[in-house]
């Protein structure tokens, strides 16, 4: 009898003012039970050379300079293990307020609905190539809510979907779990690197481009993993990952899936297009200049990819 897991968790402020381009994102990992117990120990074993006590919990918004080699160890880690791992696999789904959503609000539902769509679709549990597995038990972990009313319709609706499996959803503290503290860097790294926080203001400061600095450079970890998955020659962070729409064993079988979630009522807002929208222009631009400029903080390109 085969176990698997599925370690998810959601974030990025979404009312932020001015707002945030790609917001409501979704990250998980998934992969055999053995497979993340390994990856939980070899994690474990990482932060026991940390250079200071970051043991608490490892955050993406606690990410400064003076952490930054620690979070780098934590990375190099992770990504060590994952490209020798085939089994690991990486999914994200998120917005883009390009495409506006036009239908009726309600944000204290929006959260949990786009999680269903998650949960529901970003596996690929529904293909032939995962059910030729023969898995039988899949027990999601989920970063904790306070939400108890939510959590149980959550905890049914999973159920219900995946009835062909022996289902169990836990709701944990992510500071009893590296897993979930990798996902929740990963998942600040986008956000931070796709909506060029670190540019907004005149002045960054140093923690601010250590940021973004590391955002690149986890950018450039997983294009190197989807490379050597499926010899793709650029990464985009941003678009849906090709050919897996139409392809539901496609959606389990490689590394990295990404999936740019456009509702069917929406309207589109072309100001927040790149190419036709000048201020964003600049920020591109001086994100640029400051991944390029050396810093002895943060200086992550150091050794080469």
């Amino acid at each position: 009898m085969k176990h698997y897991q599925i370690l998810a968790d959601e974030g990025w402020t979404h009312h932020e003012t001015p707002p945030n381009r790609y917001h409501h994102f979704f990250v998980a990992l998934l992969a055999p039970a053995d497979v993340m117990s390994k990856l939980e120990q070899v994690l474990k074993n990482s932060i026991q050379k940390f250079i200071f006590n970051n043991h608490k919990e490892i955050k993406w918004s606690k990410l400064n300079a003076r952490k930054f080699e620690d979070y780098k160890l934590l990375i190099d880690t992770f990504f060590d293990f994952w490209e020798n791992c085939d089994e690991l696999k990486y999914r994200q789904m998120f917005m883009d307020r390009k495409y506006e959503y036009s239908g009726e609000t309600n944000q204290k539902e929006e959260l949990f609905k786009l999680y269903y769509q998650f949960l529901k679709h970003s596996f690929g549990f529904d293909s032939e190539y995962f059910k030729s597995l023969g898995i039988e038990n899949l027990l999601f972990k989920l970063d904790d809510y306070p939400d108890r009313e939510r959590k149980e319709i959550l905890k049914e609706y999973v159920k219900n979907v995946y009835k062909d499996f022996n289902v169990n959803i836990k709701f944990i503290d992510s500071k009893t779990s590296l897993i979930h503290q990798v996902i929740d860097i990963l998942m600040g790294a986008a956000g931070y690197y796709g909506n060029f926080k670190c540019c907004k203001n005149k002045e960054p400061k140093i923690q601010d481009i250590c940021k973004l600095k590391f955002a690149k450079y986890i950018q450039k970890k997983l294009e190197k993993i989807q490379k050597q998955d499926r010899n793709t020659k650029v990464f985009h962070w941003f678009e849906s990952t090709g050919y897996v729409r139409s392809d539901l064993d496609k959606r389990h079988k490689f590394k990295i899936v990404i999936w740019k979630f456009i509702p069917n009522e929406h309207r589109i807002d072309s100001t927040w297009q790149h190419s036709k929208n000048k201020d964003i222009q600049k920020l591109k631009n001086k994100a640029k200049y400051l991944i390029s400029k050396n810093f002895d903080e943060c200086d992550v390109f150091k050794d080469k990819l």
